[in-house]
């Protein structure tokens, strides 16, 4: 066995989509976090760039041995613009496990980064392991990682609502005839967090890549006296971005109409059959002048009462300290648990971070 590593290309998406299957979460029912059927189209949301590195073996040519992706775009980092890297998307073949392969793709990586270039990544439940066997390699250590957040994943159950509106506070869809007000209430709103990414929302209405699947009519605002003071949008990444059912546990596979019917009456997720993906949709570009909760809330209770109808579940994530926390808290929901971390191939980049709270973009992890 030789294992080569590589820059990806489009021509290796099916074999991404095989290996990609292979890493399933283990539970009564087995999941595959899928981006189907072009892993390319979900590669552009989550950066405007990126370096995709592949790992073959010259004795399976038919399969991956394993893959990362590292996109860049621009979030807000202490008030500023700044250019930021995304890890995610590191899928080992279970057959290659105990390998070294995360730390040969990892080292073809840091090819094209620079020391000075900041990182972050997430992972779910602290669960550090595959970094620490990443970081190490036979000439050192590569690279360094900091757990710097919680966050909290809410899976908000959808039921039929009447919004509650604070006095005095309109919600409206948007039209392009808003995207001046809104580009104004973004550059004046977002930089109060770190993490927040740089948006342009004439790219959004001329169609851009990163804004794949996402248009101005998904865009709830919520206005006091004509002037935006919220905003949110219900973001269907559906097409190239899945939750697959894979496997159930036997007992499941017998029960799951009895609770579909259930959760059709009390509000969850339903089941799908083996193959099914889950059916929620995504919350995103979450803004709020004064981090007013009640208006946060109005716009949720908005999204569920529209467009949420046709989903199961919104979703949500907040950093712990996150003055909005609490809202997706006062719901029925599902709720998941994962790090945010910084990450470098050079110095501790904490020192150059404020202590704004941290903003999670779920539609681009």
């Amino acid at each position: 066995m030789a294992i080569t590593v590589r820059q990806g290309t489009p021509a290796d998406n099916a074999k991404m989509q095989d290996l990609i299957t292979k890493i399933t979460m283990p539970g009564v029912a087995q999941m595959c976090f899928q981006r189907a059927p072009d892993f390319f189209v979900g590669a552009k949301v989550i950066g405007d760039e990126f370096v995709l590195t592949v790992a073959d073996d010259d004795e399976r040519p038919d399969v991956l041995a394993g893959l990362t992706v590292i996109s860049g775009r621009d979030l807000y980092i202490s008030g500023k613009k700044r250019r930021v890297y995304y890890s995610g998307d590191t899928r080992v073949d279970p057959y290659y496990r105990r390998r070294g392969i995360a730390s040969n793709l990892f080292i073809e990586q840091k090819k094209h980064r620079s020391n000075d270039d900041l990182l972050q990544g997430i992972v779910l439940k602290e669960n550090t392991a595959p970094l620490d066997a990443a970081k190490n390699t036979a000439d050192g250590v590569l690279f360094d990682y900091w757990i710097s957040h919680t966050i909290e994943t809410s899976f908000i159950f959808t039921r039929k609502i009447t919004p509650r509106i604070p006095q005095g506070v309109q919600m409206r869809a948007a039209t392009a005839a808003d995207v001046p007000s809104m580009q104004a209430f973004f550059d004046r709103e977002a930089p109060r967090r770190n993490g927040y990414p740089v948006y342009d929302f004439t790219r959004l209405l001329a169609g851009d890549p990163y804004y794949a699947g996402l248009s101005i009519g998904d865009f709830v605002l919520a206005t006091r006296d004509g002037q935006i003071i919220g905003m949110i949008a219900g973001w269907n990444q559906k097409s190239y971005k899945q939750t697959r059912i894979v496997g159930f546990k036997p007992i499941v596979k017998v029960l799951r109409p009895i609770y579909n019917l259930y959760v059709g009456i009390t509000g969850g997720f339903k089941l799908p059959p083996i193959g099914g993906v889950l059916n929620y949709l995504t919350l995103s570009n979450i803004l709020i002048a004064n981090d007013d909760q009640a208006v946060l809330q109005g716009l949720i209770d908005y999204v569920m009462a529209n467009q949420g109808q046709k989903f199961d579940a919104l979703a949500t994530a907040f950093t712990h300290g996150d003055p909005l926390e609490n809202v997706p808290r006062g719901y029925k929901r599902q709720k998941l648990f994962s790090s945010h971390f910084w990450l470098s191939y050079g110095a501790d980049p904490r020192p150059g971070i404020d202590n704004r709270p941290l903003y999670v973009e779920l539609g681009r992890l």
